[in-house]
């Protein structure tokens, strides 16, 4: 368990710029001498039904009528009704506020500078509700590699007109970035010496995708020498690299993981005017390993014959070449998706810190995990874990398993607190997550970030049963982190001010195995009934800047990690140690997380899902035809975490039961469980600070209302070789 340290004060900002980039930028074609008429309707309409909604799907128009199209709107009609409509810039729409049972037609329109254009072919569709009576289906999130195959083409690609640090573009060989544009893309097979390929690649209709299109993304950084280094956004640890023995071949090379091979990246200049890319400088990385700490270093490679060299494009190759005349125009755009840190995770608007960025940690835990799983739990437990991720057989065992325990705890006049089948999907959900982004220090991309998950039932010394879910995972998750955007990371506590300390700007893969309690063991009336060793309220004795704060759902929490999502990442309090939301501070990525004092994966704080947003933990999609939100983490104190109720979602189970100061609520026989919520005006009591009121996005507040006294081993250090319930053979 690893306790997460802060500093109070904040640092100055040295820069302020945007994390996405981009700059100002024309949408009309005005003063270019370009004629503006409204865009060509939108194709391939198709609505999917959901409870009193549904989801509209489209492609983008054949002509943009010579200016960006800045948003779509869906409109669903029934008879003589009024019509029902949303905007927004990208495909799906979804629309809500329809009537169950009454067919719909749906048509989508497209709008610019000059107007709307003529609505596209209709789509029919009838929405249905639940069917009375019946229980809520459990539902999980789609993990990583299955959202990024969804169908995603950007509605308009906008030339940038200024350059910005830390700005994420895509590079094309047209000025239009029309159907016929090629744009650098970063490209399988992955290697773990070579790194990735780069090539020119189109966005065509055949691999409109969010993976097509996120590969191609790269991301702008300033360096010391005052040129860029142009990093991969879906697989961060690579920046363009170029070599003689190569013939100068661009190729994403890994230059922040752990490598066998010294390779490294080359440094940019850009010319607006001519539109030329040229290489500067090349930078050899250099990984030393020494105490299992990983500290990355660069050094400038002297013998680098190509600096001042140009790119040229032949073909779908990228490559440095001598001569001016012979090279490529090149072209950047900005990018149409948002996918820097949105406002509610920095609302005060944190300025991005310039510290080091500190080493990442490698430790030999995760490398034998699996190697010595399979030999520390026992045989009644072996035939759930035979193979790593999702597979039929150990499907079959754990779904035999969850029975016999069920009949075993009833029996014995106990009960578990959820159905087997909330276990199951989660089990089934956690197992499908595969690592998509190479983000990791030492992860290798397709590899199961939760290996193994699996079903106990021992009996204590009074002949009672414990069963628990089994977890093992690598505390990651599968998509981009974003750590290297977080605009104030925890630092490395080396020093005592912020200012000369390293921040935590890289991960690496961390060894869990979780044990989740099955049994209900009942809730606490007040949050002290649980007895906690070490507490944020104890940390600080109950006072913060000579304010006494109140033992409550956010203070009485753990000093570390609280609970588990179902990606494998592990999940803080929303508190820091200072009783501190920790996004007030600027401190998290875009999907709530970070890693903190001392390296290791990433832990999470916050909510990051994001109305119509499709890159996150959960999503919209993860609703569609959905009674109840998904499913997406535990507590220690094993209460089961849901997504957040939408305001859209009026028919979904549970939506009119009211959370309560825990952000939980028991509806339609579900029983007790917690929701992903939002806690709107919060004022901590740590501070007199008005402007520290926020907006909090809360997954678990932080205490248990679980009662936690009778969990065996209950946040304590245990071992296959001491705890039975962990499904080891323990020696009498």
């Amino acid at each position: 368990m690893r306790r997460q340290i802060y500093t109070s004060t904040l640092a100055l900002a040295v820069l302020f710029i945007s994390a996405c980039g981009g700059g100002s930028s024309s949408t009309d074609g005005s003063g270019s001498g370009i004629t503006v008429s409204v865009p060509g309707a939108p194709s391939g309409v198709i609505a999917s039904a959901g409870n009193a909604a549904t989801n509209v799907s489209f492609s983008a128009p054949s002509s943009n009528g010579g200016a960006t199209i800045s948003s779509y709107t869906a409109s669903c009609v029934s008879g003589a009704s009024a019509a029902f409509s949303t905007s927004g810039s990208a495909s799906p729409l979804t629309v809500s506020g329809l009537t169950n049972g009454l067919a719909y037609t749906c048509t989508v329109l497209a709008t610019n500078s000059a107007g709307n254009s003529a609505a596209s072919a209709s789509a029919t569709v009838t929405p249905s509700a639940p069917t009375s009576g019946t229980s809520v289906s459990y539902s999980t999130p789609a993990p990583f590699v299955n959202a990024v195959q969804a169908s995603y083409s950007p509605v308009s690609l906008t030339p940038t007109s200024a350059l910005s640090n830390r700005g994420r573009y895509l590079l094309s060989d047209t000025s239009t970035g029309g159907s016929d544009a090629n744009f650098l893309t970063i490209v399988d097979p992955y290697s773990a010496t070579a790194g990735y390929g780069a090539s020119a690649e189109k966005i065509s209709s055949n691999n409109a995708t969010y993976q097509n299109f996120l590969a191609k993304l790269v991301q702008l950084v300033v360096q010391s020498d005052g040129f860029y280094r142009l990093d991969s956004h879906l697989h961060p640890n690579n920046s363009i690299d170029a070599r003689s023995a190569d013939a100068y071949q661009l190729k994403f090379r890994n230059n922040f993981g752990k490598v066998s091979t010294r390779y490294g990246y080359v440094s940019f200049s850009y010319d607006s005017s001519t539109k030329k890319l040229q290489a500067k400088k090349r930078y050899l990385y250099d990984l030393a390993i020494a105490s299992s700490t990983g500290t990355a270093s660069y050094t400038l490679d002297s013998a680098f014959a190509a600096s001042d060299y140009y790119v040229k494009l032949s073909g779908t190759t990228f490559s440095l070449v001598a001569d001016a005349a012979n090279a490529s125009s090149l072209y950047f755009f900005n990018s149409p998706l948002d996918l820097g840190i949105p406002t509610f995770m920095n609302p005060k608007s944190v300025g991005f810190v310039t510290n080091a960025a500190a080493p990442f940690k490698i430790n030999d835990r995760a490398a034998t995990l699996l190697s010595s799983i399979t030999s520390s739990v026992n045989a009644t437990y072996q035939n759930q874990i035979s193979a790593p991720g999702t597979d039929a057989t150990t499907k079959t065992h754990a779904d035999a398993m969850l029975a016999s325990i069920k009949t075993a705890v009833e029996a014995s006049g106990e009960s578990l607190r959820y159905s087997t089948a909330l276990y199951a999907a989660f089990r089934d959900g956690a197992l499908r997550t595969k690592l998509v982004s190479d983000a990791i220090a030492d992860g290798t991309p397709g590899q199961n970030m939760v290996p193994y998950v699996y079903f106990t039932n021992e009996k204590d010394t009074a002949g009672k049963y414990h069963p628990f879910m089994i977890l093992v995972s690598y505390g990651n998750q599968s998509s981009p982190n974003g750590l290297k955007d977080i605009p104030r990371p925890p630092g490395d506590g080396l020093t005592t001010s912020y200012e000369t300390q390293a921040v935590t700007r890289f991960s690496n893969l961390e060894a869990y195995i979780t044990a989740i309690p099955m049994k209900d063991y009942g809730r606490v009336n007040v949050v002290a009934d649980n007895t906690l060793t070490r507490s944020l309220w104890s940390d600080v004795s109950g006072t913060v800047n000579g304010r006494s704060v109140s033992k409550d759902v956010y203070s009485y929490a753990d000093t570390a990690d609280n609970g588990l999502l179902i990606d494998g990442s592990v999940m803080f309090p929303i508190f820091n140690n200072m009783l501190m939301p920790s996004h007030l501070l600027g401190e998290l990525s875009a999907s709530g997380c970070h890693v903190g004092r001392g390296g290791g994966g990433p832990h999470c704080h916050a909510d990051g899902y994001q109305s119509g947003y499709a890159l996150a933990l959960y999503n919209d999609s993860d609703y569609l035809n959905k009674t109840h939100p998904p499913l997406i983490g535990f507590g220690y104190d094993g209460i089961a975490l849901f997504g957040i109720y939408r305001s859209t979602d009026t028919a979904m189970l549970g939506k009119g039961t009211a959370l309560d100061n825990f952000g939980a609520h028991d509806h339609d026989g579900i029983g007790y469980h917690y929701h992903a919520h939002s806690v709107p005006d919060y004022q901590p009591d740590a501070s007199a600070d008005t402007s520290s009121k926020s907006t909090m996005h809360v997954l678990m507040k932080g205490a248990y209302i679980g009662k936690t006294a009778s969990i065996p081993f209950f946040r304590q250090n245990s071992s296959f070789n001491n705890n039975k319930y962990l499904g080891g053979t323990v020696a009498p």
